[in-house]
């Protein structure tokens, strides 16, 4: 009888010991995109699970590490990371914050109307949460971030965007519905086309715009980031 009740009393420490599971070491690196920040860190178990709000991912472990992209929000936030799915024993990380470029309601209120003259997909009057990723065409893909109703991020990715009127109709209106001036914003561009594979960047009325058009033997990339200049 002392034998059984001995060996239930292994049985559950080992349960426990097992369910606890090892911290996870974890820094976060910011980068001031307005979309994305990087969180690298260290474990010796195999995967790594994170979770923000209600929504658990999980990463591979490689030699010990790791490395994960987590979202800028209106507000620092909580990320639990762990090395076990029922996130046991977890390390906490606060999730950065971004400053707003513009309020969404101000945003799709300037924004909307030239894109019906211009043909463009318009946006919904309720805010997307998170980061919102449309390929418009072959050529061209728009990205969002917005977080509590502000927009922390606006991203243009485009194919030959010199010659692309798609892009160039992006491009006037998202600088139009920001309150950003236009010719200037028009000149960075057209340097990004005669300096490629340079990150150029131009801060107006506190919005930061930084453009890079890569190349290749077999076309040209052009990437447009618009954040606020924190």
């Amino acid at each position: 009888m002392r034998r059984i009740k001995l060996l239930s009393l292994l049985m559950s420490l080992l349960l426990l010991l097992t369910a606890c599971g090892n911290p996870v070491a974890v820094k976060l690196h910011e980068n001031g995109s307005g979309f994305n920040a990087t969180v690298t860190g260290k474990t010796k178990k195999k995967r790594v699970y994170w979770q923000i709000g209600d929504q658990t991912h999980s990463v591979k472990v490689t030699d010990g590490t790791f490395e994960v992209d987590i979202p800028y929000k209106a507000k620092e936030y909580r990320v639990t990371f762990a090395d076990n799915e029922q996130l046991n024993n977890p390390t906490y990380l606060q999730g950065p914050a971004a400053t707003p470029i513009t309020k969404w309601s101000t945003f799709i209120a300037r924004y909307n109307p030239l894109a019906h003259q211009k043909n463009l997909g318009v946006f919904d009057a309720k805010s997307i949460e998170g980061i919102r990723s449309d390929q418009v065409d072959d050529h061209n893909v728009i990205s969002i971030n917005a977080s509590s109703g502000e927009i922390l991020g606006i991203s243009v990715k485009s194919l030959d965007a010199k010659n692309n009127l798609m892009f160039k109709n992006y491009l006037t209106a998202f600088t139009t519905s920001i309150g950003s001036p236009e010719e200037q914003i028009k000149k960075l561009v057209n340097q990004s086309f005669n300096q490629p594979n340079k990150l150029l960047q131009l801060t107006t009325k506190n919005i930061r715009y930084s453009i890079i058009t890569t190349t290749n033997q077999k076309h040209k990339m052009t990437q447009l980031a618009i954040t606020h200049a924190e």
